[in-house]
């Protein structure tokens, strides 16, 4: 199954690993985004870059049969991803516990608590 793990930038790393769970359990990840370049808007490129970076998360919810969402901090970007894979028809599943964004309670997010929880639920859909 194709996924799409939106988190926090500041929690890239984290969300990396999360990501390693899901590879070796057969699934393929449609973009990773914790591995772009840090960006510096200030420098020359930078804002061409960051809108170049937009556009491959974009596609990359768009590309997934699966939206992982992990509500790990306050973050602008994954909930703007959260609103494309809305808008698409994605399913979605959060991890965590939904903040202030009313987004979080839109019918179609399914909220789990753990990571695992989200591993073992979709490897039951993918031997069905």
């Amino acid at each position: 199954m194709k996924l799409y793990i939106a988190g926090p930038w500041k929690h890239r790393e984290e969300v990396g690993r999360v990501a390693d769970q899901f590879i070796v359990t057969g699934h393929t990840i449609t973009e990773r985004w914790w591995e772009h370049e840090e960006v510096d808007l200030s420098k020359p490129g930078g804002v061409k870059e960051m809108g170049r970076q937009a556009k491959l998360d974009e596609r990359g919810v768009m590309a997934a049969d699966q939206f992982i969402f992990l509500n790990l901090a306050y973050s602008e970007g994954k909930c703007v991803e959260l609103g494309i894979a809305i808008s698409e028809g994605i399913p979605i599943t959060a991890v965590g516990q939904p903040g202030l964004n009313v987004f979080h309670y839109h019918p179609s997010v399914k909220w789990v608590e753990t990571v695992e929880e989200v591993v073992v639920k979709l490897s039951r859909q993918q031997t069905l």
